[in-house]
């Protein structure tokens, strides 16, 4: 499940009233989500000290007790150095009271290697220790690394400023689908299908790109190193593909969560809604639908959702997902 900033916020600070936070926390969310707004408001609840800062962001909370680090270097990477370098922070004693934090920005751009450094610290966390990894990217982490951290997900903003191309392409296709009353079988595999071509557009849109990039790599790498970097470097490219292809898809799953959300607002008299430019069609549906009805079709989004997080076959799960929700 997914938290708009304010709830995240609100279910730690109750967490840590009861004394229930745990080590380590997998903030996660598309970019302008606030994943390191909630990281500071972590740090600061724990760390009162920290609070008095008015830290406008996460570097002006680098410390003795607390280490940030990012990508680095040209190939933008998470060294094993720097992993190494919070292990050794994290284990020097810190003053009474204090909680020390490691954070690390774009935790999937850690390499292998650096992941299974690091995967050492979060089996065994020092003693008043917390670690917190932010990305936007979670299907780039190693499983082993994702089961021992708690999952925060936070929802994007209500419409970016600059819409996707495939954002406002699948926003239209529902603004039409609602306005025309597309409805039964007929109408959810007719959304279905223009779904369906937008995600294959982006993906082939981004294996491009990456590809792209690969090949300006090897030709500036191709004298100046090892072949098995390269294809290392190569695995690494098609593996970024397939995670900016799954972002894509989350968020375009959001957008649906937003539009039935928006249904059953203005059922109740919101004043606040998701996506207020497409109020006309999500107004349609509130008048159209019981508040239950509304509810049984986010239901099977939120399903749907789950669903696209496991093995189970995409198309399959896709056609399901659309067929509860909109038939």
């Amino acid at each position: 499940m997914s938290f708009r900033f304010e709830k995240a916020v609100e279910l730690l600070e109750l967490a840590h009233a009861k004394g229930r936070l745990a080590h380590a926390y997998l903030i996660m969310g598309p970019p302008g989500s606030g994943k390191e707004q909630l990281a500071i408001r972590m740090i600061e609840m724990v760390n009162p000290a920290d609070k008095a800062k008015g830290a406008a962001s996460l570097d002006d909370l680098r410390s003795s007790t607390t280490s940030v680090i990012s990508p680095e270097s040209k190939s933008r990477r998470i060294t094993v150095d720097a992993i190494r370098t919070v292990e050794h922070t994290l284990q020097m004693a810190a003053p009474a009271g204090v909680t020390k934090f490691a954070v690390i920005r774009d935790a999937d751009r850690m390499g292998p290697e650096a992941e299974n450094a690091f995967l050492k610290t979060l089996e065994e966390p020092p003693q008043a220790s917390r670690l917190l990894l932010i990305t936007a990217r979670p299907e780039m982490l190693l499983e082993t690394i994702l089961s021992r951290c708690i999952r925060v997900t936070l929802t994007g903003a209500a419409v970016p400023a600059d819409l996707s191309e495939c954002e406002r392409s699948f926003l239209e296709a529902l603004n039409q689908h609602a306005l025309n009353a597309r409805r039964g079988l007929s109408g959810a595999l007719g959304l279905l299908s223009e779904f369906s071509g937008i995600l294959k557009s982006e993906k082939a849109a981004l294996e491009k790109q990456n590809e792209a990039a690969e090949r300006a790599e090897v030709a500036h790498y191709k004298n100046r190193t090892e072949g098995d970097y390269l294809k290392q470097r190569e695995e690494y490219f098609k593996a970024l593909a397939a995670a900016e292809y799954l972002q894509t898809r989350n968020r375009l799953i959001e957008f649906l969560v937003m539009w039935l959300g928006d249904a059953m607002r203005q059922q109740h008299g919101s004043r606040h809604l998701d996506l207020p430019g497409f109020a006309p069609a999500t107004g349609k549906l509130a008048a159209t639908f019981s508040i239950d009805e509304l509810s049984r079709r986010l239901d099977a989004v939120e399903d749907l959702r789950v669903n696209l997080n496991t093995n189970a076959n995409e198309s399959l799960a896709l056609e399901v997902g659309f067929i509860r929700a909109f038939a």
